[in-house]
């Protein structure tokens, strides 16, 4: 399999339209629909089901797409490190990790970073936990924020922060209005969550928190992509359960309100590389606050 192939393939499910996708990779469609069929025949799998008016992503696609872009981002990530090593040795430091710690903590991070190591090259990765797990121990990365404290010996971790779970609901929600909404307010209503094979942990979260109350969730669709979530529930095609970052996607027809009842948290933790000597890691660890108790 060649990276050039994952590429053809993000491209093509990243607007579901094999014109544009060659046109964004520079290819002649027939070229591309050729590295898409080979892709296919290599992993023995369907990737896309194609009608003459649409594209769409098959089951095995979608569990594709993010090992697909974690791959990638790994393998710019280990370009990237190779090419900017220093003769001082500090070379670039590595940060990947989920979503809500690239939106939310590692700005005001980075800011307090770079006052202090202004000498010293900071590159960003967005990735999911396993994958950020596993470029620790590669050395794609330097420092990762996951989800939940790695096992791996090798690594050592500490909780940053946590976040509530929320709900995203349509604008013209009858519960648009309030100040709070309860689990079974909404129980009764289709509800879009990412599948657990492109977030598990969030997953899994999710459904405790529907079992804890005795309530079994009527799960519409299973949508992997944030702006996708955002955007089915504006549509009106149900409500969603995401973390409180994600409010910060502001849109007139969604509304974001806490859950009245206790609501469960999903974690931040702080990983790197036990007995890491590269300065500049250690320095980066130092701007990252602690948990708050």
């Amino acid at each position: 399999m060649e990276l050039k192939q994952l590429r053809i393939f993000l491209a093509v499910a990243d607007g579901l339209h094999f014109g544009r996708a060659a046109e964004a990779m520079n290819m002649a469609q027939p070229a591309l629909s050729a590295q898409i069929k080979n892709l296919e025949e290599r992993l023995g799998v369907k990737l896309f089901e194609r009608t003459t008016r649409s594209v769409s992503l098959t089951r095995a696609g979608e569990t594709f797409l993010p090992e697909a872009k974690a791959t990638l981002a790994q393998a710019d990530a280990a370009v990237t490190a190779a090419r900017s090593v220093r003769d001082d040795g500090m070379g670039l430091l590595k940060v990947g990790g989920v979503d809500s710690a690239t939106v939310g903590l590692l700005p005001e991070v980075v800011r307090r970073f770079r006052s202090r190591y202004p000498q010293t090259e900071i590159k960003i990765f967005e990735m999911l936990s396993a994958p950020a797990i596993h470029a620790l121990a590669n050395r794609s990365l330097d420092v990762a924020f996951v989800r939940i404290p790695p096992k791996e010996s090798y690594l050592e971790s500490r909780a940053v922060f946590s976040e509530p779970i929320v709900v995203a609901l349509p604008g013209d929600s009858p519960f648009a209005k309030e100040s709070s909404v309860s689990l079974h307010d909404i129980a009764g209503q289709p509800l879009v969550i990412p599948a657990r094979s492109h977030r598990p942990i969030l997953f899994d979260v999710i459904h405790k928190h529907f079992r804890d109350n005795g309530i079994e969730p009527h799960i519409l669709q299973e949508a992997n992509e944030r702006h996708m979530i955002i955007a089915m529930v504006a549509a009106g095609l149900g409500v969603s359960l995401v973390p409180e970052w994600v409010s910060q996607f502001k849109r007139d027809d969604v509304v974001y309100l806490p859950l009245s009842e206790p609501c469960p948290l999903v974690d931040v933790h702080v990983a790197w590389r036990s007995g890491e000597g590269m300065k500049p890691a250690l320095d980066f660890l130092e701007c990252v606050p602690d948990h708050p108790d």
